[in-house]
């Protein structure tokens, strides 16, 4: 059997990623480290092949990120945090934009291809889950980001999002909370599901009931947290406390509860998801759950570099921690 760029990695004790350096002759690494590298590629006899070649020596130092939506304020950082990343590699990145719209996803990929990037960067919801698999099938270095897949047939980084909506909701009824409402995005993405279960999973350990007159969806928009905020406030009896699913939804409750002379935290507290800019700039300052979406694009870069170094994808999952960011918009009533 062939030596492959990962038994390199294996016999030296470092990253693909290391490996793929020191055969770039890249200056970013140690002289032990590249001694060591150098000795395992004399020690297993190691030729790369012209296709192998090819990837490590003869590349356009190009990738590819396709964004769903620019517009989304969490995307922005993202792609800050990837471009950073590409650049400390020697990279370019090269930015898509698909509206949500599976077909300009497949049209993107066509595109970027043709352009002879060295690697992909995406975020593809499930209708689209036949063109991941084909990349796959043809081993082109391609790594899913911030979105997490029901099959999860390539190389993810993504957000635990149920150990994250479990803080958060967590939190609120550490405050003192029992009515806790969640303003979602649906069961549409696996996102979604995965916040909706850690809420109803907080819930349910400290003893509260799940009310499902309390669960409200909407899309990621400052008029549909509005919207979803004023069917909330017009229930019998509405919630003291709010979980939203992103700081932009939570922006648009803020509007729906002072249209109604409320106040917040005195009235009802409000608690986002994403810590993008708007959350510092609300008043009160959004109490929030920070997702560290530069560092997420910076390891979205390196699982690419690592597929791109490797024979064969690696299909591995690197999933994320979150933070929770205490500011002025939940009281306590304790």
């Amino acid at each position: 059997m062939a030596v492959t760029i990962k038994d390199i990695a294996q016999e030296a004790s470092v990253s693909i990623t290391t490996v793929s350096r020191v055969l770039n002759d890249r200056p970013d690494v140690n002289a032990k480290t590249r001694r060591a590298v150098l000795d395992a590629i004399e020690k297993l006899g190691y030729s790369p092949s012209s296709a192998a070649r090819n990837l490590v020596l003869q590349k356009s130092n190009v990738i590819g990120f396709i964004v769903p939506d620019i517009t989304n304020a969490s995307f922005p950082e993202l792609a800050r945090g990837i471009v950073s990343r590409a650049k400390h590699y020697g990279y370019r990145v090269m930015f898509f934009d698909t509206q949500h719209d599976s077909a300009v996803e497949k049209e993107a990929i066509r595109l970027l291809r043709s352009k002879q990037v060295d690697g992909i960067i995406l975020s593809f919801n499930e209708a689209n889950q036949e063109e991941l698999e084909k990349l796959k099938n043809e081993r082109f270095p391609v790594v899913q980001i911030y979105r997490k897949s029901s099959t999860n047939v390539i190389s993810t980084v993504a957000l635990d999002n149920h150990r994250s909506a479990f803080m958060g909701t967590s939190y609120l009824i550490e405050k003192g909370h029992t009515r806790i409402a969640h303003i979602t995005t649906g069961y549409q993405t696996q996102s979604g599901k995965e916040r909706i279960a850690g809420y109803r999973s907080a819930l349910e350990s400290s003893g509260i009931a799940f009310d499902e007159a309390l669960l409200v969806s909407g899309t990621n928009q400052a008029g549909s947290g509005y919207a979803c905020m004023k069917a909330l406030l017009d229930l019998g009896l509405p919630p003291t406390a709010v979980f939203v699913s992103h700081d932009i939804m939570a922006a648009g409750a803020y509007d729906a509860i002072y249209e109604r002379g409320l106040r917040i935290p005195e009235d009802i507290s409000i608690l986002g998801h994403d810590n993008i800019e708007i959350s510092r700039l609300l008043h009160p300052k959004l109490t929030t759950i920070d997702t560290h979406k530069f560092s997420l694009g910076e390891t979205g870069v390196d699982l690419l570099i690592e597929e791109i170094a490797a024979e064969f994808p690696s299909d591995r999952e690197v999933v994320r921690s979150t933070d929770l960011v205490e500011r002025d918009s939940v009281r306590s009533l304790l």
